[in-house]
């Protein structure tokens, strides 16, 4: 049994002697996001920034995996809407100003990540196709989130009635596509 930890613990040396880490252009990088309406075919979207983040490969594999987002950039053409994103009914950023997205484990082919949104963290999972490029690799995928897992239940018909028109659905898409370069 020893011999074998000791293995597994020399493996896990090696792996991370031979890491490379990448630091998030957080200008080129794109995270667009677009939420529907339950009835029709309405949706709304925009766009959102990163502040910061980087991540960790070894071997070709992912390691570590991090992102800051900047909920006060929140954008959408309707400015009405853009600025109601930002009050208490939705992200209420005066209060919870980032969101982060954080890589915790890889299961069989799915990639499971802690996000956080207004303080409450829930792991879900993230297809993220991962290409190298010239400067460094770029990661893409789309995400759908349930807000009303984040307390955001404004519109939402698990919570309120009689809402016709109004109702929100409870999943927003994400798409992204990152651009990571070597630090």
């Amino acid at each position: 049994m020893t011999k074998v930890l000791l293995a597994a613990a020399a493996a896990l040396t090696i792996t991370f002697l031979n890491a490379q880490s990448f630091e998030v252009d957080t200008k080129n990088s794109i995270l667009n996001w677009t939420g529907y309406a339950e009835v029709g075919g309405y949706s709304q979207s925009g766009t959102i920034n990163l502040s910061r983040g980087n991540m960790v490969l070894g071997e070709g594999e992912l390691l570590e995996l991090d992102v800051t987002v900047d909920v006060k950039s929140i954008t959408s053409e309707e400015k009405d809407l853009e600025s109601h994103l930002k009050e208490k009914d939705f992200f209420y950023v005066k209060k919870y100003p980032e969101a982060s997205l954080v890589y915790k484990e890889k299961n069989n082919d799915e990639f499971l990540f802690d996000l956080t949104i207004r303080g409450m963290t829930h792991t879900i999972p993230v297809p993220v196709n991962l290409e190298k490029t010239d400067q460094g690799y770029r990661a893409t995928g789309e995400v759908t989130i349930d807000r009303t897992k984040f307390e955001i239940k404004y519109n939402s018909t698990s919570y309120f009635q009689d809402l016709g028109n109004y109702a929100i659905k409870n999943e927003f898409d994400l798409e992204f596509e990152l651009q990571f370069r070597g630090s």
